[in-house]
């Protein structure tokens, strides 16, 4: 990966920038000192984030609401022409290091828990759109914006 170094520089940063500027005495939403609170969830591989309303604001969270599965029809050719699929925004989609997808999902305000996905294909008028053949229920609120900064506090990066 190129741009790697980037990625990881700029949730640093933006980790970096949330936490020495947010007051100490900012305990309204349960955190000390801290933009991010991560907590395991029991029996599961994922952990709970959850922001402090200024760091969501800082690093520009944005959401979508998960559609109704629908027939693909990603722009060319596509072994997954026709088969049913939800279609969310790409940048709503994560790559781990394995390959492995995922799509943030908000369960509370505030609160961001990593959801395993299936993307079926990449397509639409501009190449933005994921047709995912795995994907969280109609209804479901997904992070379309913040999701590398998500990940970041999910693992621990910058402590």
């Amino acid at each position: 990966m190129r741009h790697g170094g980037r990625w990881m520089a700029a949730i640093l940063i933006t980790l970096a920038s949330a936490a020495c500027t947010t007051p100490a005495s900012n305990t309204s939403s349960g955190h000390k000192d801290s933009p991010a609170m991560v907590e395991a969830i029991p029996g599961r591989d994922v952990k709970k984030v959850t922001l402090t309303e200024q760091a969501a604001r800082r690093v520009g969270i944005a959401t979508v609401t998960v559609g109704a599965m629908q027939p693909a029809a990603p722009v060319g050719p596509s072994p997954s022409h026709g088969t049913p699929a939800t279609v969310v925004p790409y940048s709503a989609v994560l790559y781990d290091a394995n390959g492995v997808t995922w799509v943030y999902t908000v369960p509370q305000p505030l609160t961001y828990v990593r959801e395993k996905v299936a993307v079926a294909t990449v397509g639409g008028a501009r190449g933005t759109d994921a047709f995912l053949s795995q994907a969280p229920p109609a209804g479901t609120s997904i992070v379309t914006t913040g999701v590398i900064e998500l990940w970041g506090a999910e693992l621990g990066v910058g402590k």
